[in-house]
């Protein structure tokens, strides 16, 4: 039994909320699910699929499964999302701050136990400022708005946001959704477009001139494949020209880049990396043509090798631990942010840490409350090793902690997970209503002063722990009714 009170995480609340924030959100849920019948949910059920299959966004481990299987988008109402913006404005902020200082200064850099392979990369300008030029921050929102949290950073190079966009098209083509809109004001997101702003953006503040040829790049097998077709065919419109590559298909001669496909020699002025940084070690070495071409600064390269100290879970723990170096390093406005938004976050090592004003033995608190915690490991994704510890039994918990100290793992104090009803439509089961974990993970762009938080993505899940890669959940598009 913990004996330490559970802390109120509703204490916070948005200059922004009101009570009606909560009574509008479940109203309008109300009005659309009020617009479903059998007939209309089974008619927008084969509409969407027809739709997700045609673009090929299945996800699961056979790929067989629509990244979106609800009938409805996730909505959100101006009070949460006018906290949303303003909290990932300012946590992304404290993030980048703490991630470009590890980058130069060893007591932030040693914890995160990187290889020689990644210092080298990581000790590489890539020829403009910041250790990540757009990311997501992933967390929880109330559905009145009262509070939010931020518990991980996706700063390397996060899949989602052709998702978002395709989605919301494919929504606003049933008449269930053309129905509910009439009327209504609302506003899209478009991130594809804000994310094409900021490469071109780094384009020029590294230097580059006139119109780059962009390659997108990861290896073939990747499950997003359909994600970087869309946004291939919408930056190729927006006057950018661009092409997808596998690593395996670059070729550098010393003075440029380029792509080798079908007997074509494509010279490329601006890698999309979104082949992950581990996975791309895992295949090759620092002589790849793509790491030399980026050393020689012959090919600008986003997000940079530079990712690791934003994009891992430590950066939670060194932004959100008061006595440890990150926390010196942010400003008044960025801490203020990180206390009301980033849980109490530490990394797993024996010694003394604070919790609620109490110094405490971290190792024993962990092992003592696992009913309030999180164990994750540091780097990996998609869910993967992350332990709920009032899911597991005891001995569950400390064979966790145990292995949680052989290599970088945090842990982290649980914060709420809403819930919303979402409908779904099966020839076995008809129209059904069901409850379903919802996330919020904003979008950050840009770095430092000129930072800004944009879109939301949504994952639901039946269970806590929200993942669609892992085959445990769905994606639904956001919509923002209302505002801007």
């Amino acid at each position: 039994m913990a004996r330490y009170p559970a802390r109120s995480h509703r204490a916070i609340r948005s200059s922004n909320w009101s009570p009606r924030a909560l009574m509008d959100l479940q109203t309008v849920i109300a009005e659309y699910h009020a617009l479903l019948d059998a007939e209309t949910a089974r008619d927008s059920y084969e509409r969407l699929a027809a739709a997700i299959r045609a673009r090929g966004m299945l996800v699961g481990k056979a790929r067989d499964r629509l990244v979106c299987e609800v009938l409805r988008p996730r909505f959100i109402v101006p009070a949460q999302y006018v906290l949303l913006k303003t909290a990932a404005r300012a946590v992304g902020r404290a993030i980048q701050r703490v991630g470009a200082a590890a980058l130069s200064d060893e007591t932030l850099l040693a914890p995160y136990a990187l290889s020689p392979d990644e210092r080298v990369l990581l000790a590489i300008d890539p020829g403009y400022p910041g250790a990540a030029l757009f990311g997501r921050l992933d967390g929880f929102l109330a559905p009145d708005g009262a509070w939010c949290w931020f518990v991980e950073a996706n700063l390397e190079s996060p899949a989602g946001i052709a998702y978002e966009d395709a989605l919301v098209e494919d929504f606003q083509a049933l008449p269930v959704m053309q129905e509910f809109l009439r009327g209504r004001h609302v506003h899209l997101f478009s991130l594809w477009r804000r994310l094409h702003h900021t490469l071109r953006q780094a384009w020029e503040a590294w230097g580059g001139q006139g119109t780059p040829t962009v390659a997108i790049v990861d290896f073939r097998e990747a499950v997003t494949m359909p994600e970087f077709e869309f946004l291939r065919d919408r930056f190729n419109e927006a006057g950018t020209p661009t092409l997808i590559a596998d690593p395996d298909e670059l070729r550098y001669d010393g003075a440029e880049l380029y792509v080798e496909q079908d007997g074509r020699r494509t010279p490329i002025g601006l890698v999309y990396r979104r082949v992950l940084q581990h996975e791309f070690l895992a295949r090759h070495d620092l002589q790849h043509p793509l790491v030399r071409a980026y050393a020689d600064r012959r090919v600008c390269v986003v997000n940079p090798f530079r990712t690791k100290p934003v994009h891992t879970k430590l950066i939670m723990a060194l932004v959100s631990d008061e006595d440890g170096p990150g926390w010196a390093l942010l400003d008044p406005e960025e801490r203020a942010a990180v206390q009301a938004h980033v849980p109490w976050t530490r990394l797993v090592r024996s010694g003394p840490t604070t919790y609620q004003g109490e110094r405490v033995e971290l190792l024993d608190f962990v092992a003592r409350n696992r009913e309030r915690l999180v164990l994750k490991p540091n780097d990996e994704y998609g869910g993967s090793g992350v332990v709920l510890g009032w899911t597991v039994s005891e001995d569950q918990w400390r064979e966790a902690l145990a292995a949680a100290q052989r290599a970088p793992w945090v842990v982290q104090e649980r914060v709420p997970v809403p819930q919303e009803e979402y409908p779904t439509w099966s020839a076995s089961e008809g129209l059904r209503f069901t409850p379903r974990y919802v996330d919020s993970d904003p979008c950050i762009f840009g770095v430092g002063s000129a930072l800004e938080a944009a879109g939301c993505l949504t994952r639901i899940a039946a269970t806590p722990l929200l993942n669609v890669s892992a085959g445990g959940g769905a994606a639904p598009p956001t919509i923002h009714l209302g505002g801007v």
